[in-house]
């Protein structure tokens, strides 16, 4: 089967029943198409973004920190407290803004989108919501717009298009109508096509609408974008097995300590409570101390 680009002109015409460019889909046509396929929207659905800052929390290491913290509160060492808790504050930060780059990139490719188009319905060139093409309706580019869908050009009239939002090609590419005979062409080479998101720099022309939102080029790209799931290398995952072997014995050994100290009364209450936080901050496999904790009366 003929992809699109390798389509004459007629063949085009067939396919998508339209008797004359000028002419375009009746209206009638055109809405029937709409209720079938949907609107030509690219649907976002991002997590939300507290969500995502709550997600940052739900780690072994942070439950460990939160438990220190409570801790020093407890036992009057304030300071230690507000250190640690900015500790875990700034470490979910961090994650949170990392996690929340993928759903900033699903927004940007949906601001690439054109709003409205002009296009050709019963015989008619008309302004119409960019959401409201279909398969088969013939728009009309000129320099200034925004390409609204995935368009097989028909008529090009010194037509160029900037196309480095999908391809990377820095340069105008100009458009033909003349249909393609090799297979497999790569996107950047298809003269004769136009793809949603990008921009017409000089001339004009006529395509022909032959895949809306998802279906686009740029549609695939943010499907792509927001099934993307962060996947651990073999490395990485036996660093958290051994993280969370390494926070399970700092635990228990903390729970040990305490029971031992207090019976045999090494420390008294307060100080035997802060070794038990040194112990948790400072044996987990991140390492995150604070000088202040270091320096405690503990340590003189």
């Amino acid at each position: 089967m003929k992809e699109q680009y390798q389509l004459t002109l007629n063949e085009l015409k067939q396919q998508f029943g339209i008797q004359d460019w000028t002419t375009g889909l009746s209206s009638q046509e055109a809405a029937q198409r709409l209720q079938e396929n949907g609107p030509n929207e690219i649907e976002v659905k991002p997590t939300p973004k507290w969500k995502i800052f709550l997600r940052q929390y739900n780690n072994i290491v942070i439950y460990i920190l939160l438990a220190a913290t409570l801790l020093t509160i407890l036992i009057g060492h304030y300071t230690d407290a507000v250190v640690i808790a900015a500790v875990v504050i700034l470490n979910s930060l961090i994650g949170y803004f990392q996690e929340t780059s993928a759903a900033n990139a699903l927004a940007k490719i949906k601001e690439m989108m054109a709003q409205h188009a002009t296009v050709y319905r019963n015989g008619e060139r008309q302004d119409v919501n960019a959401a409201d093409l279909v398969v088969g309706d013939v728009v009309f580019l000129e320099a200034g717009d925004n390409v609204p869908a995935d368009l097989r050009i028909v008529s090009a009239d010194n037509l160029r298009i900037e196309e480095s939002a999908l391809t990377g090609e820095t340069n105008s590419v100009i458009k033909t109508a003349e249909p393609l005979v090799d297979d497999n062409v790569p996107l950047a080479e298809r003269v004769n096509m136009a793809f949603a998101s990008t921009s017409v720099t000089s001339g004009s022309g006529m395509g022909i609408v032959v895949a809306t939102a998802e279906q686009t080029e740029i549609g695939k790209i943010s499907q792509e974008v927001a099934q993307i799931k962060a996947q651990k290398t073999p490395l990485t995952k036996e660093i958290d097995y051994v993280g969370k072997v390494v926070s399970y014995i700092t635990i228990i050994a903390s729970v040990i300590v305490f029971i031992v100290g207090f019976f045999l009364k090494i420390y008294s209450l307060p100080a035997l409570a802060l070794a038990v936080v040194a112990m948790l901050v400072g044996g987990h496999p991140r390492r995150i101390t604070s000088n202040r904790l270091r320096d405690s009366s503990l340590w003189n």
